[in-house]
């Protein structure tokens, strides 16, 4: 059976990067780190590491094992404080992958409240409309706008995403009102996003009726705020979440096309790998975003 001492071993000499230094913070001889170190390479039939005069490095075998020993180590740390009087202790490092749009709407606030209730735990945010591998990129969770068709992934839905049809009042005076579906073909253009969230063409329904229109584009960009940025300019018709354009249809700078036909909605969840072991700060930042937005969807059933 492999010894777990050993792997800690590893990981010490790795991060430190020298067999003295790894021996002086476990407080052992630098003797017994390089044996604890050979019993693990023979135990695994292959070579960790590489060494010269100036510094170690990993083999490739090596570096696959040590990012696995990582979150092994990890997860053994973090099963340890809740099973001792530390479980209240929350602490370590998340990696978060989400759209642009979702971070900078909907998610800052809440990563930015969970760090200042729990200070021990850091987080790198990624902002993205690229496709995420979640497992391949090391990414803890992502924030997902749509279908998840991956078993190896669980997902937390925290909302739907409504989308409205909208256009810039100059736009309509330009090119004529739309009172229905059929009234959005031509002269009209629509103002296309193309990013990781696929977003069908216009799609309506009204009862028993269901209707898909597929426009021209006149420009085609990769993150809905420039698309809402150029559908505030009057260059096309857009499909936009609500959340998003709701002050511009306040204020008048935007126009809610066909309102009383609704388009499809999009679930928003938070996504992560199913382990049957995840550190208890990922369960933790879940529960934590998940209360809030309750809080946050409250407040906001108030107001209208």
């Amino acid at each position: 059976m492999m010894d777990l001492n050993n792997i800690t071993i590893l990981n010490q000499v790795i991060d430190s990067g020298s067999f003295t230094q790894a021996a002086i913070n476990l407080g052992m001889t630098k003797s017994t780190v390089s044996r604890k170190l050979a019993e693990l390479e023979e135990h695994l039939g292959v070579k960790l590491i590489t060494r010269s005069t100036r510094k170690l490095g990993l083999t490739q075998e090596g570096e696959i094992f040590y990012q696995a020993s990582v979150k092994v180590l990890d997860i053994m740390q973090q099963t340890e404080l809740e099973l001792t009087a530390n479980q209240n202790l929350i602490r370590g490092h998340l990696n978060l992958a989400m759209p642009v749009e979702i971070g900078h709407n909907v998610m800052s606030d809440y990563i930015n409240s969970f760090l200042i209730r729990y200070p021990e735990v850091s987080i790198n945010v990624e902002m993205t409309n690229r496709e995420v591998d979640i497992i391949g990129d090391g990414i803890d969770l992502y924030v997902q706008v749509g279908e998840i068709n991956d078993s190896s992934l669980v997902a937390r839905t925290i909302d739907f995403s409504e989308r409205v049809i909208v256009a810039s009042p100059e736009y309509l005076k330009t090119y004529g009102n739309i009172e229905t579906p059929e009234d959005l073909y031509a002269p009209h253009h629509q103002i296309k996003v193309v990013n990781a969230v696929k977003v069908p063409n216009l799609y309506f329904n009204q009862l028993d009726k269901a209707i898909r229109v597929n426009l021209p584009y006149r420009l085609k960009v990769n993150t809905i705020t420039a698309c809402k940025s150029a559908c505030l300019s009057g260059l096309g018709i857009a499909s936009l979440p609500e959340f998003l354009c709701r002050k511009h249809i306040k204020n008048g700078e935007l126009i809610q096309i066909l309102p009383d036909w609704d388009l499809p909605k999009a679930a928003i969840s938070l996504v992560f790998p199913q382990n049957k072991l995840i550190p208890k700060r990922l369960r933790v930042f879940i529960d934590h975003v998940l209360e809030l937005f309750e809080l946050t969807a409250a407040e906001r059933n108030k107001i209208e």
